[in-house]
C-alpha cells in the first residue's frame, strides 16, 4: 500500500472537490439521491485496499451533502423537501466510508507489523 503525505492527500481533496463543482452533478439541482443510488457505486461489503479511491468519493459525499444542507435554508417546500431526503443517504454512505478507511489503514497496519 503507497505511503501517502499530508499535502498528497491535501492535493486529492482540493482537485476531486474542484472536479465536483465543474461536473454535471452540480449543475443538476433535481438530483434525488437513495441509498440504492449509492449501493450501484459501491456495493455494500465490498472490500477495497488502495484508500485513494475511497477518499476521493468521501470527498465527493461530503461537498454533495454540504450543497444539500445549504439547500434545507431555501424557503422553497419542494427544494428543502429534495434536500431532506437526499441527506440520510449520503450521511450513511459517509459513514460507510469512513469505517471503509479505517479498515483499509488497520489491513495495513497488521501488515507492516507481521513484517
Amino acid at each position: 500500500m503507497k505511503r501517502w503525505t499530508a499535502d498528497e492527500i491535501t492535493g486529492i481533496i482540493q482537485k476531486q472537490i474542484q472536479d465536483w463543482h465543474n461536473g454535471e452533478a452540480f449543475q443538476n439541482p433535481d438530483r434525488v439521491i437513495v441509498t440504492d443510488e449509492i449501493r450501484r457505486i459501491r456495493p455494500l461489503n465490498e472490500h477495497r485496499v488502495d484508500v485513494e479511491p475511497v477518499i476521493r468519493e468521501l470527498v465527493i459525499t461530503n461537498t454533495e451533502m454540504w450543497h444539500e444542507e445549504d439547500k434545507v435554508r431555501s424557503m422553497k417546500d419542494d427544494v428543502v423537501l429534495k434536500a431532506v431526503r437526499n441527506i440520510n443517504p449520503l450521511n450513511q454512505h459517509r459513514n460507510d466510508l469512513i469505517e471503509e478507511i479505517d479498515e483499509i489503514m488497520v489491513d495495513a497496519a497488521q501488515k507492516t507489523e507481521s513484517r
